[in-house]
Formats: C-alpha cells, sequence, structure tokens
C-alpha cells in the first residue's frame, strides 16, 4: 500500500480471494503485494487487488500466485472447506473457555444490554427455517424497494424473496453487531442486504445472529428445539467428508511366516488401559501424528481429528474429537445432547476412544 506495510488478519476466505479490514482502506482497483501468514506460520506470496470496500473498513481483495504459492493456498483452502466450521467452534471455545456452550454462540455486552448470538449453521439451516417461519416477499414487492433506492432492479434478478424483518448480525470480533434484513437468493443461498454501498454480501461461513437481549428472545425467535436443530447444522456436513483421520500409509510389505509363534495378545485388563480414561486420551493425543495447531491470543489450541472420544455426562453420552486447550484435555463433542459443546476431561472423566468416522 502506499501508507506503508499494514498487519492484520483475515475476515474471510475463498479460491480467488479474500477480505482484510484495512485502515485507510485502499482505492478501488489499486493493486499491492501481499504476504498471508497461516496458521501453520507458512507464508504464502502473491499480488491483490482492491475489488470492494465496505462498511467498517472491511476491503474484499481478489488474489494473483505464482505456481508454488498457488499450490499452497489451494491446498489450505481445501483444508478450510473441509473443517473450517470446526475451526469457526474452536475460536468460540478461545473466546469463552469457560462457556461449555461456546462451539454454538457467544454472549457479548453492548451498550449494557446481555445479547446472545448464536450460529446460524455452516449450511445456512437457520436461514431455512426463518423463511419457513414467517412471512417475506418477492424481491420487487419488497419495503427495500421504497427504503432502499435502487434494490428494485438488482433485486428483481437476483433476489428470490426478502424476510419482511431485521435480523440482528455480528460477524467477527471487529465489526459490531448490525441490524439487516435477510434474502434467498435466485442462484441458491442466503445474503445480507448492505446499504452502503448497496449491495448483497453472502451468508453461510459461520456468522453468528441475535437470538435474544437482556434474557427476551427476538426475531427470527426460535424455539430452543429449533435452536437445537441449528446448532447441529454447523457440523453435520463435516462428519461426511473424510477429514477427521490420518492419512493412510501405504499397506506394509508382507513379510515371510515366522518359525515361532507371535506374542500373545495382552490381557483385558491391559487392552482396556490403553482404551478407557483420562490417561488414554492423554497417550493417544501424544502418539497422533495430525495434530493442527492455532493460536488465540496468548494461548494455543492444539486439535487431534483422527482422536475421538466418547464421555459420559450426566444428559447422556457425548462423542467428538478431542482438543488441548492451554494444557487442558477437552472433547469437542459434536454427536450427543447438547452437541455442539465442549466437555472438559479430568482424571476421573469415564471416557473411552473411538475409531474416527472415515
Amino acid at each position: 500500500m502506499p501508507t506503508g506495510e499494514v498487519t492484520t488478519n483475515t475476515v474471510g476466505i475463498s479460491r480467488t480471494g479474500l477480505s482484510v479490514r484495512l485502515s485507510p482502506t485502499p482505492a478501488r482497483d489499486e493493486a499491492m503485494a501481499i504476504h498471508v501468514a497461516l496458521p501453520d506460520g507458512s507464508p504464502v506470496v502473491g499480488r491483490a487487488r482492491c475489488r470492494v470496500v465496505m462498511p467498517g473498513c472491511l476491503c474484499g481483495m481478489s488474489l494473483e500466485f505464482d505456481g508454488e504459492n498457488q499450490a499452497k493456498w489451494d491446498t489450505f483452502v481445501d483444508q478450510e472447506e473441509s473443517h473450517g466450521g470446526l475451526w469457526r467452534m474452536i475460536g468460540r471455545i478461545a473466546e469463552a473457555p469457560d462457556d461449555a456452550l461456546a462451539p454454538r454462540g457467544v454472549t457479548v455486552d453492548v451498550v449494557g444490554s446481555a445479547m446472545r448470538f448464536h450460529t446460524a449453521g455452516e449450511n445456512g439451516l437457520a436461514w431455512r427455517m426463518a423463511f419457513h417461519k414467517h412471512p417475506s416477499d418477492p424481491a420487487d414487492e419488497s419495503d427495500l424497494c421504497v427504503r432502499l433506492p435502487g434494490f428494485r432492479e438488482p433485486g428483481r434478478r437476483l433476489v428470490r424473496r426478502v424476510l419482511r424483518q431485521d435480523v440482528t448480525l455480528r460477524l467477527d470480533d471487529v465489526q459490531p453487531p448490525f441490524l439487516t434484513r435477510i434474502v434467498e437468493l435466485n442462484r441458491g443461498g442466503y445474503a445480507y442486504v448492505q446499504t452502503e454501498p448497496l449491495g448483497l454480501v453472502s451468508l453461510g461461513v459461520g456468522e453468528l445472529f441475535l437470538v435474544d437481549k437482556d434474557g427476551a428472545s427476538v426475531f427470527p425467535s426460535f424455539t430452543p428445539l429449533e435452536l437445537e436443530q441449528i446448532a447441529c447444522d454447523t457440523f453435520r456436513h463435516d462428519l461426511t467428508r473424510p477429514v477427521f483421520s490420518a492419512p493412510r500409509a501405504p499397506p506394509p510389505v508382507p513379510l515371510p511366516p515366522l518359525l515361532s509363534s507371535p506374542p500373545p495378545p495382552p490381557p483385558p485388563a491391559e487392552s482396556k488401559r490403553f482404551r478407557e480414561g483420562y490417561d488414554a486420551v492423554r497417550f493417544a493425543q501424544t502418539a497422533a501424528e495430525d495434530v493442527q495447531i492455532r493460536r488465540y491470543g496468548d494461548r494455543d489450541i492444539f486439535f487431534h481429528p483422527s482422536v475421538w472420544a466418547k464421555v459420559q455426562e450426566a444428559d447422556g453420552d457425548l462423542m467428538g474429537p478431542t482438543m488441548q486447550d492451554a494444557g487442558r484435555i477437552c472433547v469437542l463433542a459434536l454427536v450427543g445432547p447438547g452437541a455442539p459443546r465442549v466437555v472438559r476431561l479430568g482424571p476421573g472423566s469415564t471416557v473411552t476412544l473411538l475409531k474416527a468416522p472415515r
């Protein structure tokens, strides 16, 4: 940038671009060198061009990389597409480590009001349910055509229908919550209406929406059961992909049979010791080779996607991959009552190692 080097964090990424906050904002179509530090610390170097500037100094950038850097970026985007939803949940755990239900949303204080937000689901289930529960209008019949000059024509081309009431969204920790209108797009998927400049911004990347303020439910007024369904949507598509297992090693070359008999299997008590209990989880995490690490503030979180465990809680059994958060061993429970939620383990926990889904 003409103002010199600027360090910032990404707000969203895609195969061909990313969103970042920059102040001062660059001019439209301004090109600049970019150095992206991936979560594992490796760099990706290329060129970026500012395509759009949104409120809050949020800039949408297109990206250009050479062959080697393009390959590194594609690999990173593949990983994010596979289990970025899980890392978004883990990020909420880092933000509220003492809240067992942090994976599904957060509570914040805004000008003296307690506002509780909830994940919309990686597949946009919250918006599908909102359109099913509440009235909406075709784009060219929406009140937005009167409130927002210039909405009618792009709305007619791009929008199938518009919810009649506003929703409060929270996209990240920097931009404050804001009121907006949700639309269903003709091509599929959902977006929110940006007023300055006028445009549509796609949803379905881990955004949060307001569910209650000072304990009172707000629009879209989901019931606790509906919020449970939306919470499950956050991880359901992850479980259908083989991303929880370490890469398979090539099969070993068969060895000639031994003349002597193989050693007998360990006695049941010894075998059980390595499958059950707090120490079994710790040993499995230590032996795992596919640990993923990301830093949040001054602490590192270690995620073990192939070390799954079942933990017995008072309300039932919960299952999911394990992690270490500031030295605490946890299960990121993706299956079971109240999932997704985080369960801390201790020496007295009733926990059993599982095979990771494939």
